[in-house]
């Protein structure tokens, strides 16, 4: 089906409703301004006339679901989330803005316009007669940013009964979508050592700084322990006083992997370092462990990518899939097996920064190319279940 005439008509709508997501401070913890883009989500879906449920939580956000209800057999979940990285405040110091072809503004990339592009290409299906489905859903959760701890306990379920799941996080800077991410783990080192005064009685002391400098060295030597892993120590901390030998220490550390093997050997390899201190009066602790699983390609989510590839060539323009060592909610998808296909929001890049944005003329193909992905995915529904099993 030809969504653009329908798209194009509605940018401007579009871009209206980005800039009343984009300017609002929705910090992971900053409820109120999460659950207002959440009753904005609500409301719209109900003026639509879908299926609209919430989630209440008193933490984070309330979580959404949004369903359409069609004639054929597929069942396909959108997943996007509400929340960004940014403190309170933010919004209003740097409101939406645009520069050229870029949109700039907290939160437009990652993931607010994404939300859009999932919301306008159901919307296009929808009014353009498109039924050939068992059910369409759109869940946004509101943690994503701290690794979805419950927005995975709604979303999961849904995920379970899935044909295949598209993930709304934005497009590579080159258009590039996402068939691969890497795992993420979390650990902390934490030394234990001995006080005592750094002038009269250092020899009592057991300088846990000291001994946290050789094991941050040791960390380091662990990228590359399987292929694909990385280590990075991201945050010291530890002692006093000057004239105190430090008793305390510890790091923080990043670890990456390409496969659940690595993540394992790379987990194994830190744990060892526990019985490994340089100086034997001190003693060391390691906790931590793998949060987002790692989302490898399989058959599967190489025949989705595929499909992406035709439908992005009927439209006019060409993309590629592309692994990336950031992770997302895609990553607890693959851990379920169903195939997932992430970066399916706007073309955009620098997500995190003062200066996140997306690029204007990509909104418009972007949605057309994931209504006709998922046309695509609905009517092959049989040929991917195949490559699952």
């Amino acid at each position: 089906m030809n969504t653009l005439p329908f798209l194009q008509a509605a940018l401007p709508e579009l871009l209206a409703d980005l800039a009343t997501l984009v300017n609002v401070d929705c910090g992971t913890y900053t409820k109120v301004g999460v659950d207002f883009c959440g009753d904005w989500f609500n409301a719209r879906g109900q003026a639509w006339e879908w299926d609209m449920e919430y989630f209440p939580q008193r933490k984070f956000g309330n979580a959404h679901l949004a369903r359409l209800h069609g004639k054929g057999d597929a069942r396909i979940l959108l997943l996007g989330h509400l929340d960004t990285v940014y403190p309170e405040g933010v919004a209003a110091q740097r409101p939406l803005h645009q520069a050229g072809n870029k949109l700039v503004g907290p939160g437009v990339g990652d993931m607010k316009c994404g939300v859009l592009v999932g919301m306008y290409a159901l919307r296009a299906l929808q009014l353009a007669g498109f039924d050939q489905f068992k059910e369409l859903q759109l869940f946004l959760s509101s943690d994503e940013e701290i690794g979805s701890p419950s927005g995975k306990k709604f979303y999961l379920p849904y995920v379970d009964r899935a044909d295949a799941v598209l993930v709304l996080e934005g497009a590579r800077a080159n258009g590039n979508i996402v068939s691969a991410r890497k795992g993420t783990g979390k650990y902390v080192l934490r030394v234990h050592g001995h006080a005592a005064h750094a002038g009269v009685e250092p020899e009592k002391g057991a300088n846990a700084i000291l001994e946290l400098a050789h094991q941050i060295i040791a960390l380091h030597k662990l990228n590359g322990v399987a292929p694909g892993v990385t280590v990075n120590a991201g945050i010291i901390g530890g002692g006093t006083r000057e004239n105190v030998v430090p008793d305390e220490a510890y790091v923080n550390c990043d670890v990456r992997a390409v496969d659940m093997e690595g993540a394992r050997i790379a987990h194994d390899a830190l744990m060892e370092l526990a019985a490994q201190p340089q100086n034997p009066r001190t003693r060391i602790e390691i906790t931590g462990e793998f949060e987002y699983p790692p989302m490898a390609k399989t058959p599967a989510i190489g025949f989705m990518a595929d499909l992406a590839r035709t439908t992005a060539r009927e439209l006019g323009f060409e993309i590629q899939d592309e692994s990336t060592g950031g992770a997302s909610d895609a990553n607890n998808v693959a851990q379920h097996g169903v195939p997932v296909l992430d970066g399916l929001g706007a073309i955009g890049g620098l997500d995190h920064s003062p200066d996140e944005y997306i690029e204007r003329d990509s909104i418009i193909p972007r949605t057309a190319l994931l209504a006709g992905l998922i046309e695509k995915l609905c009517a092959q529904r049989a040929d991917l279940a195949a490559l699952r099993s």
